[in-house]
């Protein structure tokens, strides 16, 4: 027995986005919506489901309109009707089939609590631009299904069983939209369901090198502590350490536009910098290569 459940996606953006981009959110979103039967399986108990099919119904840009069904898969009559019954007594069938907002709502906060679990606690500013955001979701599928929003919220979270790669694949959903800096991304054409342009900006960007996920932040007057200098060279024989982010020595690229001899007899800077960060083993964010774009002081 089968559960059909449609999903609007909007993206706001402006211009044309590239094809790899779209499809790799796309991937992306595929993979967070195969953590939702488990969220489900927590707000309803006693149901289970077996597995998630996920379709392209159809596709428009020039913003991005992803029309997608999603089919939730039960073994057999008597988990579909267990799973019906479940439903209905709390929220009404209405509200999972001809009103999917409840899964948008779910969706969203996988996307935002992934997206908050990336940064970690190094970003606090951007991080708690996400908790915001979420926090609105939050309260909205709370109310559909009867619970608090705390209540909601821990049955959510602890239904995640791989939050870094949740983590991973919530930052690739939202990476068409961070080409635009005003674009936001809205659900079920619900302007409350929506990860606002604020969040949108505050999400990590990436980027894979060598097989390792990696990201990028700019930081305006942050502080750094020179280690090693190399005046023959911009790229190589440079390395600073980062305070504010973590203890460890990184390497420093100087944009062609920094004069090295301004750093040669400095111990401590104010720069503006482009940070590629990684995680260690379990999972924490650390700086892997500091670019400096500019010395403020």
């Amino acid at each position: 027995m089968e559960l059909v459940v449609k999903q609007q996606i909007y993206y706001s953006n402006k211009q044309l986005v590239p094809m790899k981009e779209v499809a790799e959110s796309l991937l992306a979103l595929e993979a967070v919506i195969r953590h939702s039967p488990q969220v489900l399986e927590a707000l309803f108990p006693g149901t289970t489901i077996d597995a998630v099919d996920v379709f392209i119904k159809e596709l428009r840009s020039e913003s991005i309109w992803e029309d997608v069904v999603i089919k939730f898969v039960f073994g057999s009559q008597k988990k579909f009707d267990q799973f019906i019954e479940n439903v209905r007594e709390r929220v009404g069938m209405d509200n999972i089939v001809n009103n999917p907002q409840l899964l948008s709502a779910i969706i969203l906060v996988l996307i935002l609590s992934g997206g908050a679990y990336y940064l970690g606690k190094d970003a606090p500013e951007q991080r708690a631009t996400i908790e915001a955001n979420n926090n609105t979701i939050i309260n909205i599928g709370a109310g559909m299904v009867e619970m608090s929003a705390e209540e909601f919220q821990v049955v959510v979270e602890a239904a995640i069983k791989d939050k870094p790669k949740l983590a991973k694949d919530a930052v690739r959903v939202v990476k068409p939209a961070k080409l635009d800096p005003t674009a936001s991304i809205t659900f079920s054409d619900n302007e409350k369901l929506q990860i606002t342009p604020e969040a949108v900006r505050a999400m990590p960007r990436y980027m894979a090198v060598q097989e390792e996920e990696q990201f990028i932040e700019d930081f305006k007057k942050i502080e750094m502590e020179l280690r090693a200098t190399d005046l023959d060279s911009t790229k190589r024989g440079w390395a600073v350490v980062v305070p504010q982010l973590s203890e460890r020595r990184v390497r420093l690229q100087l944009d062609p536009t920094v004069n090295p001899e301004e750093l040669y007899e400095r111990r401590k800077f104010t720069a503006n910098a482009t940070i590629i960060f990684g995680h260690d083993k379990e999972y924490k964010k650390i700086p892997k290569l500091v670019f400096l774009r500019e010395i403020v002081r």
